[in-house]
Order: C-alpha cells, then structure tokens, then sequence
C-alpha cells in the first residue's frame, strides 16, 4: 500500500502543478493578447512607414508637419499638417485646445482612410488638391491605405523624421527661404545654324508634383537637347520608356538628356512610386513638321517701330496736352503656399489689371474681402481681374481652407 500510496501522492501533485501552470497561463491571456496586437501594430507601421516616406514625405514633410510656421512664406509643402499640430487630433480625437473631435479617434481614422483613398477634390471640381491613392486608378491597396490611418494615429513622429532623414542621405525637405523670387522658366536658346540637323536645348523642370511643361514638341530625326532640372523639395525622376531613358534627379539637381527619335507620340512621366499617379506625366510630341528651338523672347528687339512708338507716345497725353502717367499692370503670382509679391501698391481711384498666375500645384485663390474680390484659380491657370479701389490698406489672401493660416496672405497699399 505504501507504493500506491506514493504513486497517489505524485500523481495528485502533478496534477495540483499542472492546474497551477494552467491557472497562470489563462490568467495571462490578456498580456498574451496585448505582446501580439502589439507586434502586428508595430509591423503595420513600419510598412506604413515606408509609404509614407516614398509617398507622402513631399507634400507633409518628414515628420508630418506639413505646412508649418503659419504666417511664414516658401515652406515648401502643400500637405495639411499630419503630426505637429493635428497630431493630438489624430491620434487622441481631441485638438490642440483639448476640443474633442465629434467621434473621438475612430472618427478621424474614417476622415483620413476617405481622405487617402478618394483624394480632395478642387473647390471647383476640376483636379485635386490631393490626388485619389486608393480605387482602380490608386497606387495603394486597402490594406495599405489602412495600415496608413493606423500609422498616421499611432506613429511615433520622431523616429518617422530619422527615417526620413536617413532614408533621403540628409534633410529631405529643405524649405526654401521665405518670398523667393521665381525666375522666368528658361526659354530655348537660339538654334546653331552652322551645324546642320541638330536642335537646341529645351527645358522640362520637376516640381513637387508635376512637370512644366506637362507637352513638348521636339523635331524628328535630329539630336535634341533637354535640361532636366528639379525645382521640387523631393527626388524626382524622367522616364520615356519606349526610348529607354530613365534619368534620377535630386532636389536642386540638373541634368542633360540627348534625344533623337522618330515621329510620334511619347509619354514621359516619373517613375518614383505613387508621382505618376499623382499627376507627374507628360507628353513628348515628335514631329517631322516641328521647328528646331527659337530664340528666346530676351534676344528678339521688342521695342516699337518709330510710327508706333509716337502713337504710344500721344496715348499718354491727356486732352490739356500735359503727360498722363501709365498705370503699369499688377502680376501677383500664386506658388505653395505663398504669394509673390507679399505687397502690392497702385494708385487710388484707377482701374489697375490684376494678372493672377496659378504657379502652384494645388489649387488657390485671391480674395479682398472689402471689395468683394474672390477668384478661384486652378493649378497652371492664370485669370485677369481689374482693381479700382479707394486710398487704404487691403489684405489679400487664399480662401482655400488653411491656406491662410499657412501664409497665403499679402497687403495691397492703395496710395
């Protein structure tokens, strides 16, 4: 009995060990649960992290910033702050003031999933301001634009900045200095007529994210310079594919292309995951009619012919014979997210010609809400308007939402 009575005894302690083991591992699930969602939150936004850094990093900025430092011109970027002062808002449902957003958390993770997946439209309906990423014409699948929303609510901004630090070799989006002066885009030089079948350079210049021009025409059959210079704050890239060109330009680089190919119709566009979709594409015409490059405007004589520079001269001349001093036309021009001039002066009680150039790549306005002025401008269009306003100071600015804040605003002095 007293063997069966030890057998007992260990088998009733194994079986009181096997109850405790049970016991602690059950009691633990919750813990269990938390280490793997945990482990699936931080391989999400790893992922995520890399899209964004390809994808998003131009327009928000390395570390989610966007549009940063309201009131300051030429940040460079057209996005809508991600982290900085919205990141409370995404990531805890309430904004900067401690205001909870209507829906908390998981209503914001449905305003950014919408907002990835089917882009913001123009106010006047005819781009976007932020091109469509998900559907049949999006560069992300479901999956990712989600593991987007749960990286946008729950990355750490810091260690998002040092990737995108290292992963561009440097700053990746230096903002330039505050009202730079756009230079005129370079016009083709002037063919060389001593060596027969070769034509001039031309320009196509990378912005953030489009090209200028968005169409071309080249001669066939001749050996045709194109300058490539990025303008944008991010690595762009020019692609022709049937020509097996594929050129890789940093922010501020320059390069030279030789083109020489048959007539026809070629598509260039950048290859940098999501530009292309995102509007950076253009169209090479190859014609066996097109003119080598002209002269550029700068080296044509503009200057009137005497009969006309006489007829210029008596419009000037008031009835009483005494010299009317020319109003000359007023150009303020509408980059991202800034305009340039940020002060304009005209004299009171004269018509003055207001020529608004849309430079930028998202759309924009111009609104003098004391004379009741608002103009809707879409990307590359330029509209005239004309101001007669009496002496004083008006603000002008874009009504687009957040524009303003972000710096578009500008002082018109009537004196």
């Amino acid at each position: 009995m007293g063997s069966v009575q030890r057998l007992a005894t260990v088998v009733i302690v194994g079986l009181v060990a096997l109850s405790t083991i049970l016991f602690l591992y059950l009691g633990d699930e919750d813990n269990r649960i938390d280490a793997k969602d945990e482990l699936h939150l931080e391989a999400s936004i790893s992922r995520a992290t890399d899209i964004f850094v390809t994808l998003c990093l131009q327009c928000h900025g390395p570390a989610g910033e966007g549009f940063t430092e309201p009131g300051a011109q030429g940040t460079g970027r057209i996005g809508a702050p991600l982290g900085g002062v919205n990141e409370s808002l995404n990531q805890e449902g309430v904004n900067s003031t401690g205001t909870p957003w209507p829906g908390g958390v998981d209503a914001r993770a449905k305003i950014i999933y919408d907002t990835i997946l089917f882009g913001l439209p123009t106010a006047d309906g005819t781009g976007y301001r932020m091109p469509p990423f998900g559907g049949a014409s999006g560069s992300l699948t479901d999956e990712q634009i989600s593991e987007l929303v749960v990286f946008i609510q729950n990355a750490d901004w810091n260690a998002v900045y040092n990737t995108a630090v290292v992963a561009s070799g440097g700053f990746p989006t230096p903002p330039p200095a505050a009202g730079p002066v756009e230079e005129e885009p370079a016009a083709p030089s002037e063919v060389d007529e001593g060596e027969a079948g070769v034509a001039s350079a031309y320009t196509i210049e990378s912005h953030d994210i489009f090209f200028v021009p968005e169409e071309l025409e080249i001669p066939a059959d001749a050996d045709v310079t194109i300058e490539l210079p990025n303008l944008g704050s991010a690595t762009h890239n020019f692609s022709i594919d049937e020509l097996d060109i594929s050129v890789d330009l940093a922010p501020g680089e320059t390069k030279e292309i030789v083109i020489n190919a048959p007539a026809g119709e070629y598509v260039y566009y950048c290859n940098i995951p999501g530009h292309r979709e995102a509007g950076m594409v253009g169209t090479l015409i190859v014609s066996e009619d097109a003119s080598p490059a002209v002269a550029s405007p700068a080296d044509i004589d503009a200057s009137p012919a005497p009969d006309d520079a006489e007829a210029a001269a008596e419009d000037t001349t008031d009835a009483d014979g005494e010299g009317a001093a020319a109003v000359e036309p007023v150009t303020v021009v509408s980059h991202d997210i800034f305009f340039e001039p940020v002060e304009v002066t005209i004299p009171p009680g004269t018509d003055v010609v207001f020529s608004l150039p849309n430079e930028g790549a998202a759309a924009h306005n111009f609104s003098i809400d004391e004379l009741e002025i608002s103009v809707d401008l879409a990307p590359g269009e330029t509209k005239e308007i004309v101001v007669n306003a009496p002496p004083g100071e008006y603000v002008f600015y874009c009504d687009v939402p957040g524009h303003r804040e972000a710096g578009m605003i500008g002082t018109l002095l009537v004196e």
